[in-house]
């Protein structure tokens, strides 16, 4: 073990990391799950705001996503990523980087642990809509019954500690285990925004 190596716990104390040092880390299942559903009218103005998001998960992610590289050095380090440890970077978020195929590259990034292990909890601001409704004696003289302009937006906000995947997302797919966390690879959540009439003749 170098200096910038991950180093693990010997959790049982009996001198040796091994297997029998293993514990549980994190729950990948949502906890403490929530949506809020607000509407508002005042006067011609009307607003529509739909807010979900979840109050506890852990989220562990591996491969590209974690590691500077992933495989055999062929493909790009994220901006998060930069946080690795240098001695002018003593406490950096992740290890030192190491060439692939060696002892500390192995030790860093091969192994399970809590390096892995992000907060996945977040508030997303999941609909809002603000709409406009022309007077009555106003849409009489257009010929019509009933106008209503407004906007329309969809996952436009997020809050969560978990800045480079989006913390909806799985990182398991199908396959619930620890082998089956590769970096949440899914197409990046889709921003709407929109406008409409609502016309009654």
């Amino acid at each position: 073990v170098l200096p910038g190596d991950n180093r693990y716990v010997d959790v049982n104390g009996d001198g040796i990391i091994d297997d029998n040092d293993r514990f549980v880390l994190g729950n990948g299942f949502p906890r403490l799950t929530f949506g809020f559903n607000y509407s508002l009218s005042v006067k011609q103005f009307d607003l529509n705001l739909f807010l979900q998001g979840v109050g506890k998960r852990s989220m562990f992610v591996r491969g590209e996503q974690v590691e500077p590289f992933h495989v055999n050095y062929s493909q790009v380090m994220y901006e998060h990523q930069l946080d690795y440890w240098t001695p002018d970077n003593p406490n950096a978020r992740f290890p030192r980087l190491a060439a692939s195929g060696s002892q500390s590259n192995t030790n860093n990034f091969r192994r399970g642990s809590d390096m892995y292990l992000f907060d996945g909890k977040y508030l997303r601001v999941k609909n809002v809509q603000i709409g406009y409704t022309l007077p009555a004696s106003m849409a009489k003289k257009v010929g019509m019954r009933k106008v209503r302009a407004y906007l329309t937006g969809q996952n436009i906000l997020t809050f969560s500690p978990m800045k480079f995947i989006d913390p909806e997302s799985t990182e398991l797919g199908g396959n619930v285990t620890a082998g089956g966390a590769n970096s949440a690879r899914s197409y990046p959540l889709p921003v709407y925004y929109g406008f409409g009439l609502d016309i009654t003749l």
